[in-house]
């Protein structure tokens, strides 16, 4: 397996529930340069949320299989993702006389440069050398008190109302995505998480599974803390990351380019004794 392969994970857990209502996939182009990393987290009841996050999952994992390579409007790819997504949602719910919603955080990664789109309360973190840079802002109720000055970011895991989207995927509403885009280095690394992960893991603890050796064994390690913290009745637990690009075999040869100039100083310093 490359090793560019091995940098993206993801893993889920059911928490305290009864149902598996968060979805997660990691996908990667045949050449290992460009990821697709997708969270989806379900809503609609028995049945209908697994529907739901099911949905996202086949129709991302769709689309990529159906590109030649890396899409040629990442930002396009996104929106569309989204909207093909809400449509087959609402049309597997009436089939089955179900109401299915879900959230979804999606990170198209290329070199370079990454996009990424949520709707709902599924986020998107980025990091940079190990320091978080940005997250995405919930579609929720709190995250608009938050923004108004009524609620402080501190308080939104605890509150009562924490789960009240204002936006979603299915239902008759047609999806309002938020998008964003940036240049990205080697240094930089994302989390996609569903609020039952954010909900328990700091951000200074998923910097941390961001710099585990193993991503996949990272993932399971802070999805079932996720769980744990979140006891008995907690909500599922769903993690993706795409942790920073690393060197396969010690330094990386810029890193050697000092050593490297200092040796062929010291070739011409000796030629010039040895023939002077």
């Amino acid at each position: 397996m490359r090793r560019a392969e091995r940098r993206a994970a993801c893993e889920s857990h059911i928490g305290g529930r009864s149902e598996q209502q968060d979805r997660a996939v990691c996908l990667t182009s045949r050449d290992g340069s460009s990821h697709l990393l997708v969270v989806a987290d379900g809503m609609g009841g028995h049945q209908g949320g697994e529907l739901a996050a099911r949905t996202v999952i086949d129709v991302a994992e769709r689309m990529w299989h159906d590109l030649q390579g890396a899409p040629r409007q990442p930002a396009g790819f996104l929106e569309a993702l989204c909207q093909q997504a809400h449509a087959e949602i609402r049309r597997r719910g009436q089939a089955q006389g179900l109401d299915p919603y879900s959230t979804l955080a999606a990170l198209l990664v290329t070199p370079g440069r990454a996009w990424w789109v949520h709707v709902g309360d599924s986020r998107v973190y980025l990091f940079r050398d190990g320091r978080l840079v940005c997250r995405t802002e919930d579609h929720t109720l709190v995250q608009h008190l938050i923004r108004i000055g009524d609620l402080l970011e501190s308080e939104v895991a605890d509150h009562p109302e924490r789960n009240k989207l204002l936006r979603g995927l299915g239902g008759d509403e047609p999806p309002r995505a938020t998008h964003g885009r940036m240049g990205i280095a080697a240094d930089t690394a994302f989390v996609l998480c569903t609020d039952g992960f954010w909900a328990s893991v700091a951000t200074d603890e998923m910097a941390r599974l961001l710099q585990a050796d193993d991503a996949a064994a990272g993932c399971a390690q802070w999805a079932a803390l996720a769980a744990a913290r979140g006891g008995a009745e907690g909500d599922n637990v769903t993690v993706a990351v795409l942790q920073p690009e690393r060197a396969t075999a010690g330094l990386r040869l810029r890193q050697l380019w000092p050593l490297f100039g200092a040796l062929g100083v010291a070739l011409v310093v000796a030629l010039t004794q040895i023939f002077h």
